[in-house]
């Protein structure tokens, strides 16, 4: 069966499972930057599953920047399931990693601070800093990101790519905003992102 590569707006009209299936098409196919593309497309798509479950493990004040980081793994990784299920357990597996890694940094923070005995004549030491690269910077770059945009442009990416609603929504909120612009505006920050968070890691 031949592959057809498929305009953005199509993808985002597409089930988990049609996604899937497209993602291996085009790897199969030859066709990576598509492939990775239906891969943000469907990752972003379960933001506020991956929020939501964080926030029975986590912090309150410390969700969004955990959602942001097993987002950006989960859209600079190589997903090779087939299923919904597999990519369900997939998407699990980094949200676990990323949890795990929140609680050892924090265990590490109380383990480096102040010394007993410490006082006045012998100041507390400053604990040293915990290792965030990950939840931290990645919230970084996602606003760093963000911040190039300028504002209907931003409007149209808070709606279409961060809330995973449709372009007609963007056109609702922004005045003047076409359903094609909005998502190439979507399409183009999706793989500025790709992008910058690559040569984040890099």
């Amino acid at each position: 069966m031949s592959f057809h590569l498929r305009p953005e707006h199509e993808l985002d009209a597409l089930t988990d499972d049609e996604l899937i299936a497209y993602i291996r098409g085009a790897r199969d196919a030859g066709h990576p930057d598509a492939a990775r593309l239906a891969l943000q497309i469907l990752v972003f798509g379960h933001w506020d599953l991956v929020v939501a479950r964080l926030r029975m493990k986590l912090p309150p004040h410390v969700v969004e920047d955990v959602a942001g980081d097993v987002i950006a793994s989960a859209i600079t990784s190589s997903f090779a399931g087939e299923s919904v299920g597999e990519f369900r357990a997939w998407l699990t597996t980094i949200l676990r990693r990323a949890i795990a890694d929140f609680y050892r940094d924090r265990a590490r923070t109380i383990a480096t601070g102040p010394l007993p005995g410490d006082d006045e004549d012998h100041p507390v030491r400053e604990p040293a800093s915990p290792d965030h690269a990950g939840y931290v910077q990645t919230q970084v770059v996602i606003q760093s990101v963000l911040d190039e945009l300028r504002d209907d442009h931003r409007a149209v990416v808070e709606v279409v790519v961060m809330q995973g609603r449709s372009a007609e929504d963007a056109c609702a909120d922004v005045p003047g905003m076409t359903a094609d612009n909005a998502y190439q505006i979507a399409r183009r920050f999706r793989l500025r992102l790709a992008e910058a968070l690559e040569g984040d890691n890099g």
